[in-house]
């Protein structure tokens, strides 16, 4: 079934995602975030989780099969869990996995068979594809024989809002396990820095403006710092409110401390 108009969500703002991709380390769970570069048109110098917005190229084309190039909970599931149609559903996921793929070079995708990808750097040339728009991600999984399985990304969250009431996005973000044998990057011209953190100490960071956060970056860490452990992470996820988050949630008292905490920017 082809898609209709723009990839666009809720009241019409662009879809778009996030991954927070986690791991366990002598000191608890840790997040990989990265600073985005001071030239970006939307929350330049942000410390942010990969991600961006999705592109047609995302969408299921002409009679293409939503189980095609796809392994674990379907695509109505997922649907059905995100509170989007099937092809915004299948786009959404498409996209976090390219995006994570092109900014960190973590590819969250299996073999046929459905052996785990322990290092992806033999896919460095379709990564560059990916980024430079030459391939789409259904171009790169058919030509290597790999899936997407869908329970790699567990939903976390949905946002919906933009940079200083512009390009207002629609944002789901997932959470993701690490996998094992694959050491994300930070070779991407988005970002100035990336790294594995734990969440409290970005949140500190933020507290005393040695870091920039956006609203739902800022509330994800939050949540996240709540859990000693991946793991433990992981499962919160199919407790988590999925329900949109429309604009700047000013008078939630999930959220008062962003909005209400005096800070000196310090960057």
């Amino acid at each position: 079934m082809a898609h209709q108009g723009a990839p666009t969500g809720y009241d019409q703002a662009r879809l778009a995602t996030t991954v927070i991709l986690v791991r366990d380390a002598p000191d608890g769970l840790q997040v990989w975030a990265q600073e985005r570069v001071s030239t970006m048109r939307n929350y330049p110098g942000m410390t942010v989780f990969p991600g961006g917005g999705v592109d047609r190229r995302d969408f299921p084309s002409g009679d293409w099969d939503h189980s095609a190039l796809w392994t674990g909970p379907s695509v109505d599931d997922m649907a059905d869990r995100l509170g989007l149609n099937p092809e915004q559903a299948h786009a959404v996921v498409f996209a976090a996995v390219r995006e994570l793929f092109e900014e960190t070079g973590t590819l969250l995708a299996v073999h046929e068979d459905g052996t785990a990808i322990g290092d992806a750097s033999p896919y460095h040339a379709d990564r560059m594809a990916l980024t430079s728009h030459e391939k789409s991600l259904t171009d790169v999984l058919s030509e290597r024989c790999l899936r997407v399985r869908s329970d790699l990304l567990s939903p976390w969250a949905r946002w919906v809002g933009g940079w200083r009431n512009q390009h207002w996005f629609d944002t789901v973000s997932f959470i993701a396990l690490a996998p094992a044998g694959q050491d994300p990057d930070g070779d991407t011209s988005e970002a100035d820095d990336a790294g594995w953190f734990p969440p409290q100490l970005l949140l500190d960071g933020w507290a005393h403006g040695l870091v920039r956060m956006a609203i739902p970056t800022w509330a994800q860490m939050r949540f996240l710092a709540a859990y000693p452990t991946a793991r433990e992470a992981m499962a919160a996820a199919d407790s988590m409110d999925l329900n949109p988050v429309v604009g700047d949630p000013v008078d939630d008292p999930r959220f008062a401390e962003y909005f209400h905490t005096r800070r000196i920017d310090r960057i």
